[in-house]
């Protein structure tokens, strides 16, 4: 259910980006636990933030509170942190595209954007996470039978099963 909701997300930031749109449905996935976990407004409602983006202080939009888990020095530190926050899923890839599509920190993430690997390991290169294990886990997702599917869904675009 996860996929066919931002798939057709995907794909649109992926043209845009230059990337493969299984790559940023992977993220997605690894990002919110395949969507159930989700930052939330002080109202319950949701963030629909797919991508951990969080609220620094240059952000003038909705925020939402998150539980993260960041990297410091090799050990894991517990945060609550500000996110960003959506009115749809749409906008949380926009905002996604405005952010890689213009910073020069993730050229090399464009650049490596046909290979979803190499577009995950160039995201952790540029410090996209804390975590040093980001792009083995966007390979685990990227491998999982839900995206076993979603391959198949793309035979036509010639996609192959990452593993």
């Amino acid at each position: 259910e996860f996929i066919r909701e931002v798939l057709p997300h995907a794909r649109r930031a992926a043209a845009e980006l230059g990337v493969h749109p299984l790559a940023l449905v992977a993220q997605a996935a690894l990002e919110t636990g395949w969507g159930g976990r989700l930052p939330r407004r002080a109202d319950g409602g949701p963030s629909h933030n797919l991508f951990g983006i969080k609220a620094g202080p240059g952000w003038g939009g909705e925020r939402a509170a998150a539980r993260t888990l960041e990297y410091e020095d090799g050990v894991v530190v517990e945060r609550r942190e500000q996110s960003r926050a959506y009115h749809s899923i749409g906008q949380s890839f926009a905002d996604y595209v405005r952010l890689i599509g213009e910073s020069p920190r993730y050229a090399a993430a464009r650049a490596a954007g046909a290979d979803p690997l190499r577009y995950a390991e160039a995201l952790q290169a540029a410090g996209y996470a804390t975590d040093p294990a980001y792009a083995a886990k966007i390979r685990a997702v990227l491998g999982s039978e839900p995206m076993a599917a979603a391959w198949a869904a793309l035979k036509d675009e010639a996609a192959e099963p990452m593993t």
